[in-house]
């Protein structure tokens, strides 16, 4: 519904704002409500200003110190907990009540004829509360700030013309480090607040110059007092958000994190704050390219083009109204679809399931070719088919040796590529079989793929290491092929069910072994019995050092037994179980121990282990009960994680079959674990006593707003 156009009328002669705002009235009606959401947000920005100003005492905007700094604040600084959290989440509130507000001043169209000035204050105050949301968030410093600011800043950077100025003036730099902290520190504590100030002040100077609007039905005569009826009214809302704000911050105090590391791996799910994502799901469904334009940058451009029509609906209403008085209905269905729009792009950004390709389409050569390297540096079909247009499997390997064999020719593309591989594959079975003309064995381009080559680094490449495993079951889960070499066809469905697999494929751990890790690359060979230690040794080298000096080294080699894999099996290597520390059940002593002198050692090693890890569970189950509640804890498990790596070393001695040698690492561990345990129970009581105080406090503010109430009735019956 349209509001009427009435204002305050001017200051008379010797008039003061003071006297105006004594005798400043508020009309009632239907619509009366939207007017406290103004306020509200003015008290929430006035809650942001304190706890800011506490926070400042105790923060340092450094790489270095920041993280630590807030940490610190929470955990050491009195009431710290509760500032920070009072400042997350009041921020949070105050944008929300921002847009409530001014969206019911968009539907109700009172932003017309003579409070265009007003609205366009209003505009800008919208576009510096979303800057102080987008410059706070990063002033943690903790992994999902850091990265979502690394994206946001990105995306800055499209701005057509001017994009990577905005980028580097932002970032103080190419990259988010310290001095994008200190630039960030510098917005969020000066020149934004400067230019809320100043913002602020004018709009309102304006509401009071001009009034509220009022509806067309709107009755003279029905107004209230601003002071103190109005007034009142507005720190009973004033009250039951700071209720709520208390509530929020001793229920679910603002998470700390983890610190940022520039050097770690994005986690999944990067999204920036709730006001943004609208914004953030927008460009992921923007095409790459709108006519001759990126996409991103026409995005862009519009979320600019939109905020100037946002600012402007004053004056483009005014315009089409003189023209066409039905006009001003066409502004407020564009203001509920425009609504409509944020509100279903935000839900769909928190409720969208990343979807991953698993398979590549299959192309014509040519095509192939295109995202070939060899295309990229220049190579072309007739460098490597002039002589011979189609090579037969064996000819394969000697003809991409005539390249990569050539220590001089390699040296243009690639100075640190290796030129033995033809030589390493000559030795290997797969190479020898393929000299006597087996056509069945792998060659070059059964790895590699033919026309459709990429670098090694390349995760669509067939030899990047979480496609490896597959590359070799192409041929060794091949039941017909196999059963010619005697070779079982199930290895790489036990390679899938182990734990390397898991870590590799599942957890995308490129750190985690493939087959050509045990196996080898071009001399791919099947490690003997002797080698087995020393192959898995690679990679877990105490174990190998252990296990060589243990009572078990030289009975296993007179036996003929391959080490590791008596214990843990070869290709369906198992996660380890302190229960395989037994003669009992999935125990693997059993096979070669039953009754000897030996069970009790192997009970004893198995009992410490076992003990020290129900007291590091005990403890951890503690502290995750504390950390639920929101209790800043990170000390404390750092201390735990201590605690754990001990016990990770526990379980690698068993290699040594010491039971003194494991009572040396756990013994001590028991004792870090008891005083981790008694800080989570100190924290689990602070948590009491933080929901005791919020208690008392929401029952001081009940008993508040009542007696307003009943002030409010007083005075309106007199």
């Amino acid at each position: 519904m349209a509001f009427e156009q009435q204002h305050s009328p001017p200051l008379r002669g010797g008039e003061s704002l003071l006297q105006r705002f004594r005798d400043k009235t508020v009309p009632i009606h239907r619509h009366t409500i939207w007017y406290y959401f103004g306020g509200m947000t003015l008290f929430l920005f006035s809650v942001q200003v304190v706890t800011g100003i506490l926070l400042l005492l105790y923060y340092r905007p450094t790489a270095e110190s920041a993280f630590e700094s807030v940490q610190f604040i929470m955990a050491e600084v009195s009431f710290g907990w509760l500032i920070r959290s009072i400042h997350s989440w009041s921020a949070n509130l105050m944008i929300l009540t921002l847009f409530i507000h001014m969206a019911s001043v968009y539907l109700t169209r009172a932003y017309r004829r003579p409070r265009e000035a007003t609205w366009i204050s209003g505009v800008g105050l919208l576009v510096v509360v979303l800057g102080f949301g987008f410059s706070g968030y990063l002033l943690p410093w903790n992994k999902l700030a850091f990265f979502a600011t690394q994206v946001g800043t990105q995306i800055v950077g499209s701005v057509p013309i001017v994009g990577s100025f905005l980028l580097r003036f932002l970032r103080g730099g190419e990259s988010v480090t310290g001095a994008t902290i200190t630039r960030f520190y510098a917005f969020h504590v000066a020149i934004l607040p400067a230019t809320a100030t100043a913002l602020l002040a004018l709009h309102l100077l304006l509401v009071q110059l001009y009034g509220m609007s009022t509806p067309p039905d709107y009755k003279a005569g029905r107004t209230m007092r601003f002071f103190p009826n109005f007034l009142l009214r507005d720190i009973v809302g004033w009250l039951v958000a700071l209720g709520v704000l208390a509530a929020l911050a001793a229920i679910f105090p603002w998470d700390l994190g983890v610190k940022a590391d520039p050097f770690a791996p994005a986690p999944k799910g990067i999204r920036p704050e709730w006001f943004f994502v609208w914004m953030f799901q927008t460009l992921k469904i923007v095409p790459a390219h709108v006519w001759i334009f990126e996409g991103e940058r026409v995005a862009i451009l519009g979320f600019g083009l939109l905020l100037v029509l946002i600012a402007a609906v004053p004056l483009l209403e005014a315009r089409s109204s003189s023209v066409r008085p039905s006009a001003s209905g066409w502004f407020t269905m564009l203001g509920w679809i425009l609504l409509l729009y944020v509100f279903v792009m935000t839900l769909s950004g928190y409720l969208e399931t990343p979807v991953f390709a698993s398979t590549l389409q299959e192309a014509a050569p040519d095509e192939l070719f295109k995202s070939d390297i060899h295309n990229q540096l220049g190579i072309t079909c007739g460098d490597c088919h002039k002589d011979n247009p189609q090579p037969e499997k064996r000819e394969v390997a000697a003809l991409c040796a005539r390249c990569h064999s050539d220590l001089n020719y390699m040296r243009r593309f690639n100075p640190q590529m290796r030129v033995d591989q033809f030589a390493e594959y000559q030795t290997s079975v797969h190479g020898m079989r393929n000299a006597r003309g087996d056509e069945n064995v792998a060659t070059c381009t059964s790895c590699h793929s033919v026309h459709d080559i990429r670098r090694v680094r390349d995760p669509r490449s067939p030899v990047y290491p979480t496609q490896i495993a597959s590359t070799c079951a192409k041929c060794h889960s091949d039941t017909k092929r196999m059963a010619a070499y005697k070779i079982p066809a199930n290895q790489f469905d036990k390679y899938r069910r182990s734990v390397h697999a898991t870590a590799l494929l599942d957890r995308h751990d490129l750190a985690a072994p493939s087959c050509n890790n045990c196996h080898g690359n071009h001399g791919a060979r099947p490690p003997g019995v002797d080698s087995v230690a020393s192959v898995c040794g690679q990679c877990h080298r105490q174990e190998k050092d252990l296990f060589g000096k243990s009572p078990h080294a030289q009975p296993f080699q007179n036996l003929g037994l391959a080490g590791c894999v008596v214990c843990h099996e070869n290709h369906e290597i198992r996660k380890t179980d302190d229960r395989m520390l037994s003669t009992e059940g999935i125990g693997v002593c059993s096979a070669c121990h039953s009754d000897d002198a030996s069970v009790m050692k192997i009970r004893s090693m198995q009992s410490s282990i076992l003990k020290l890890r129900l007291d590091i569970d005990t403890a951890s189950e503690t502290l995750e009960r504390a950390e639920r509640a929101g209790m800043e804890i990170s000390k404390t498990k750092f201390n735990l994680e201590q605690v754990h790596a001990e016990l990770v070393k526990a379980r690698v001695s068993v290699h040594a079959f010491s039971p003194e040698k494991i009572a040396e690492l756990t013994n001590p561990a028991m004792t870090m674990t008891a005083a981790a345990h008694k800080n989570a129970d100190r924290a689990l009581e602070e948590v009491a006593f933080r929901r005791r105080g919020l208690g008392y406090a929401l029952i001081a503010i009940a008993v508040t707003i009542i007696g307003l109430i009943l002030k409010i009735r007083e005075i309106e019956s007199r």
